[in-house]
């Protein structure tokens, strides 16, 4: 089995395990569209904003009374039974976040640049990323596994023309002590509102901000 295919069995793994719960799953959902925005099922972020969602609940989001997310749990009974695939379960809850600019691509290999952190990653991708260009940015989620680094389950594009004002907005919260959580969320209720602005250039909903939040 391949590093792509043991992530992704083990991603179904977390999510059969971990998704049951209706209550939590609604209640975690509301706390992902306060920070990001909404987006209803007939808008074209629907898949990717779900995609991402589920993610970020199963291996990153740690309930109310809860130290850990979901997926650590997962990791300690399959490490205690001794089971291969607690590696890669430990891959995803300690996977990195953030905003990139993809810089070259290349067969099997794509490399970005970490917008908010600056780092140069180098991920191992066999897919052909149809409609994906030099230059795009998004926000994504890698994973570092077995020597390698993956692309997990989160592919949310911004705008190319929008890459000057997101990383202009990134510095100024940075600056203010912002987290990279905080810059992510609300780079990401811009790009919900690039759906509803759709009479204004996507630069300048980009830069305008808070202002068009309300």
């Amino acid at each position: 089995m391949t590093t792509a295919a043991l992530l992704d069995a083990v991603a179904e793994l977390l999510y059969a395990r971990h998704t049951a719960d209706p209550e939590a799953a609604s209640a975690a959902r509301r706390e992902y569209e306060e920070r990001r925005g909404r987006v209803h099922q007939e808008d074209e972020l629907w898949e990717p904003w779900s995609a991402a969602f589920v993610e970020w609940y199963v291996v990153e989001r740690v309930a109310p009374g809860e130290s850990r997310p979901p997926a650590a749990a997962t990791h300690r009974e399959l490490a205690a039974a001794g089971d291969p695939r607690a590696d890669a379960v430990a891959a995803l809850v300690t996977s990195h976040r953030s905003l990139f600019e993809i810089r070259a691509m290349a067969r099997g290999r794509i490399e970005l640049l970490d917008l908010l952190g600056g780092a140069a990653f180098n991920v191992d991708e066999q897919r052909a990323l149809h409609g994906v260009e030099v230059g795009d940015v998004a926000e994504l989620r890698l994973v570092g596994i077995a020597g390698e680094v993956q692309f997990g389950r989160t592919f949310i594009y911004h705008p190319k023309a929008a890459r000057g004002a997101i990383v202009e907005r990134a510095h100024a919260m940075l600056a203010t002590g912002s987290t990279r959580r905080d810059i992510i969320d609300h780079v990401a209720q811009l790009r919900v509102h690039v759906t509803r602005y759709r009479h204004m250039p996507v630069a300048r909903v980009y830069e305008l901000g808070s202002r068009i939040m309300g």
